[in-house]
């Protein structure tokens, strides 16, 4: 069986993400589309008209603040590109940060901005930006906005995830790397590409073949992240398939 391609985030990004690999790929890429979590938006934004700066840290954030308000006079910042282009297409002005977010937080301390600022984020987060700007003398309040809730993998696809000789997953935090260990059954052969380091230390080394981590934390590097350990992983079906 060939290698199968495992995309476990929630279902619109997951739809995107496996559309450009196919398209990168061709049509003899195995992916399956199975999320792991669903984002649940809340319907209240705390009271924003003492706060200056607003901070992204992905796009469900920026779609969960537009939806809420039409209040756009801020100072903005996101954790990357793909959550600057939702906040520009919503009508905000984002300085982009570098792909992660004590990466961003340190950017932000550069800055100085007006404060105090406001993390708008989800129930899970990978570094506390609140907390690490606070601690440097700059106001900042975090506030959840979104909820990320855990869905189980589908029975028929744990059977294929158990069927395939290699199982090739990208993870896009330490949270859905989390999940998709918690969902795997045993006997998985698992190569993994991770965005961030702090993603890909959350798989025990014991448990995958191989651990990839992205050049850098965004959707390109992903996808020739996810290429590369196809292209390994055909070459060793090729290797171990009987002459």
């Amino acid at each position: 069986m060939p290698p199968l391609i495992l995309i476990t985030r929630p279902i619109e990004a997951a739809n995107s993400f496996a559309a450009r690999l196919a398209a990168e790929l061709g049509p003899q890429a195995d992916i399956c589309v199975a999320p792991l979590m669903e984002i649940r938006q809340l319907p209240d934004l705390p009271a924003l008209s003492g706060y200056r700066t607003l901070i992204f840290t992905s796009s469900h954030a920026v779609d969960a603040f537009a939806q809420a308000t039409a209040s756009r006079d801020f100072t903005c910042y996101t954790v990357g590109k793909a959550t600057a282009e939702k906040a520009s297409a919503c009508g905000l002005s984002p300085t982009i940060g570098p792909g992660t977010g004590r990466e961003l937080a340190e950017r932000i301390l550069k800055d100085v901005p007006a404060t105090p600022c406001l993390h708008l984020r989800g129930d899970h987060f990978a570094f506390d930006i609140a907390g690490y700007l606070n601690s440097a003398g700059i106001e900042t309040h975090d506030t959840i906005i979104y909820k990320q809730v855990p869905i189980p993998l589908p029975d028929d696809v744990g059977a294929l995830a158990l069927q395939a000789r290699i199982i090739i997953a990208p993870v896009f935090s330490p949270r859905s790397a989390q999940l998709l260990l918690d969902a795997l059954p045993n006997g998985t052969s698992l190569h993994v590409a991770a965005i961030s380091d702090a993603a890909a230390k959350v798989i025990p080394s014991e448990m995958a073949q191989r651990i990839e981590v992205a050049e850098t934390p965004d959707g390109p590097a992903m996808l020739a992240c996810v290429a590369r350990l196809w292209s390994h992983a055909n070459r060793l079906e090729g290797r171990d398939r009987p002459q």
